[in-house]
């Protein structure tokens, strides 16, 4: 699909639980707000790009495997040309692997993959969440290719 100036640029927003994620279940943090409920805390993201919506999966990072590694790369390569760019909401556990782990399956990825995730959850009156995921939207919609990670206002890569 050629882009038409002044269009905005597809991002594919892939949730993966974490704290970023998490509700208080009455039995401590869970995650369970979905790819969808995390994007309309940040209005703003919806005005900078156009996003469609994957929920990989619902797991605290610290139960990640190589598998799910697996999982996240071939969710972004099965949908790598139809995008601008993607933003993967993480737990903070265990991201630096999962971010070096793709940087190593995606290795000729074209477009932005930007992972991020917070250190409160999405609902907390003092949470990281939605600055977090607004540099992420802002990083995967920049054009620039590779692999990153949105975290405190800074784009790491």
């Amino acid at each position: 699909m050629e882009k038409k100036p002044g269009m905005k640029k597809r991002i594919c927003f892939i949730a993966t639980g974490g704290t970023i994620a998490c509700s208080d279940s009455g039995n401590g943090l869970m995650p369970s707000l979905g790819a969808e409920g995390l994007a309309a805390a940040v209005p703003e993201a919806g005005e900078l790009c156009s996003i469609d919506f994957v929920q990989l999966m619902q797991l605290d990072s610290s139960n990640l495997t190589p598998a799910h590694w697996q999982e996240i790369a071939g969710a972004v390569a099965e949908r790598h040309d139809a995008y601008d760019g993607f933003v993967i909401s993480h737990g903070t556990d265990t991201m630096a692997y999962t971010a070096a782990a793709l940087y190593y399956m995606l290795e000729n990825v074209k477009v932005p993959v930007v992972l991020t995730g917070s250190q409160l959850p999405m609902e907390h009156p003092e949470t990281d969440a939605k600055r977090n995921l607004l540099t992420a939207f802002h990083a995967a919609a920049s054009g620039r290719a590779g692999v990153f990670l949105a975290f405190d206002g800074h784009v790491l890569f």
